[in-house]
């Protein structure tokens, strides 16, 4: 056993169950983000978008077309409804085939058979989410939870205690790893949690 993890064992020790977000932890992104391909097809900047997608559409259910149709209302872009539809229609299908990092399977199963309940957490656009579950995590994730599926987004409390609920586990039973300081990191320390920051170097 190396040093490193002499020293991070006692950190996570009780720890019984282990939550992932998705996006740049357990799953390969897309070159732009869904938020970015819809900032720049609005023409608006992404803090804008990411605040409008916050505010609403990470916290409900709705369709492709019912969610292009919103935006297109809300910034009077009307003739944007058809390639706003396009962008939320590809990425739900990429969702629903999501691209897992290389590391990613095998990890999941060594923690599966150490006996790790697994979930993930992930702040998730309510016109993405698939219709089933992700052929690519049955067998590997209890459970994935989404934003718009609990109304809550990380790092807010309420995220984090959908998994709590979920598994029946306390916080000091529970780690969570992501690649996000803010969303990940703080918000899971806020809630009690373990913590762990996945840094892929991806820019």
């Amino acid at each position: 056993m190396t040093t490193q993890h002499r020293l991070l064992r006692p950190l996570w020790e009780g720890v019984r169950g282990i939550c992932f977000d998705l996006g740049g932890t357990l799953v390969r992104p897309e070159a732009e983000p869904t938020t970015g391909q819809v900032a720049r097809l609005l023409g608006i900047s992404l803090e804008e978008a990411r605040a409008v997608m916050e505010q609403g559409a990470k916290r409900r259910r709705v369709t492709p077309e019912g969610l292009a149709r919103d935006l297109a209302a809300a910034f009077r872009r009307p003739a944007l409804v058809g390639p706003l539809i396009h962008v939320l229609e590809r990425v739900r299908q990429r969702a629903a085939e999501p691209e897992l990092f290389p590391d990613a399977q095998p990890a999941l199963t060594a923690l599966r058979e150490r006996g790790y309940a697994l979930f993930a957490l992930t702040n998730s656009l309510g016109s993405s989410i698939p219709a089933e579950p992700p052929q690519a995590f049955r067998n590997l994730l209890d459970q994935v939870i989404y934003s718009a599926e609990t109304g809550a987004v990380k790092p807010e409390r309420e995220a984090f205690a959908a998994v709590e609920h979920a598994c029946g586990l306390g916080p000091d039973r529970l780690l969570h790893v992501g690649d996000s300081p803010r969303a990940d990191v703080a918000g899971a320390a806020a809630a009690g949690w373990h913590t762990a920051w996945l840094d892929r170097h991806m820019p």
